[in-house]
């Protein structure tokens, strides 16, 4: 499993054929830093914390996957009382029923007030089995959770734009690809839809070397989406229909090598990035289409708010918070420590 984010990296040389090479984004590393601060301790029994969302009333949500620790502490979502502190709000997400686990990773609410989840079952070992889940929700408080996709191989990032989910999906069968699938939320209105060929052809709408993480739909509805193992950032457009209209690279840099979760503020119409290898979090804004950094660290445990494996980020409160990953070794994760956290930066 340690070898899960390391030892593929050579399959990027697998060359971007199928888009245009089309860069607008510069690149700009002297910007001014922010040093973060702690905004959260999640405790031993919440580890491998991924994605967040926020609901209609402004609340916050994180998925935690405790990862190696799931048959002590299970999975949960969590969200934060009024004095930011971590609870539980939901632990009872359906076990898949060949590998007896699951893992959220990506999670965002629609405009139907549920809450959208990727199950990643790749962390448990399995190919081709992995899902997207959804929590009922109803005044707030969680129903009942449901399996309404499966059959996909590495469920990683998620978000929706009106009544369409998009979807990245890691890494393919084959461990050379990965890709994007588009899914509208009347889809999910009868029988869950269980992905074979028939089903990833209808729904996929673009394919990449294997790494496609995060993702971002910006206000006009463009979906841009990064890639873990070479930085790359590709911009799709959609017609009035959410068909693809158009693809391109619109930033490829030497010196920006991971493009781990991405979230976009439309408050200052700019996609936040985490860069889970080199410990940075940076800004790209879409009125200057600059990428700037916002902070960067060496190793560290993340106990006083530093940045230890950033995975994940979102504006809550008018403040960008970071989720620190802390799963596996690399570069700058020089030991999987024992503090699981959250970082703050008051921009």
């Amino acid at each position: 499993m340690k070898h899960l984010f390391i030892s593929l990296l050579f399959l990027y040389s697998f060359q971007l054929s199928a888009q245009k090479n089309n860069q607008e984004i510069k690149i700009n590393n002297e910007s001014k830093q922010v040093k973060p601060t702690l905004f959260a301790d999640l405790g031993e029994t919440c580890s491998t914390p991924d994605g967040m969302a926020i609901d209609s009333a402004g609340n916050l949500f994180l998925a935690t996957t405790n990862l190696s620790t799931f048959e002590d502490h299970g999975s949960k979502i969590l969200t934060f009382d009024e004095n930011e502190k971590p609870i539980t709000w939901f632990d009872q997400l359906p076990l898949h029923p060949i590998t007896k686990k699951v893992h959220p990773m990506g999670i965002e609410f629609g405009q139907d007030g549920n809450l959208y989840i990727a199950d990643n079952q790749n962390f448990a070992g399995q190919s081709n089995q992995s899902r997207i889940l959804r929590i009922v929700v109803q005044n707030g408080k969680p129903i009942k959770a449901e399996v309404i996709v499966e059959g996909l191989g590495f469920s990683n990032g998620i978000r929706l734009y009106k009544n369409h989910l998009y979807i990245t999906d890691f890494m393919f069968e084959d461990r050379k690809e990965s890709g994007i699938y588009s899914f509208n939320l009347a889809d999910f209105n009868s029988e869950k839809i269980v992905m074979d060929d028939q089903t990833r052809k209808k729904h996929l709408i673009g394919t990449f070397p294997v790494g496609i993480d995060g993702i971002a739909l910006d206000k006009a509805g463009n979906l841009y989406a990064g890639h873990f193992y070479s930085g790359t950032i590709t911009k799709f457009e959609f017609t009035d229909e959410r068909r693809v209209k158009s693809r391109n690279i619109v930033f490829q840099s030497d010196s920006f090598n991971c493009a781990d979760g991405m979230y976009y503020d439309k408050t200052r119409n700019s996609i936040f990035l985490a860069n889970l290898s080199n410990n940075s979090v940076h800004q790209l804004d879409l009125n200057t289409k600059t990428l700037n950094l916002i902070w960067i660290n060496d190793n560290n445990d993340g106990s006083t708010g530093l940045l230890d494996n950033p995975c994940e980020t979102i504006i809550y409160k008018g403040n960008l918070i970071v989720v620190n990953f802390d799963t596996f070794k690399g570069p700058k994760n020089l030991e999987v420590d024992k503090y699981n956290t959250v970082s703050q930066f008051k921009l």
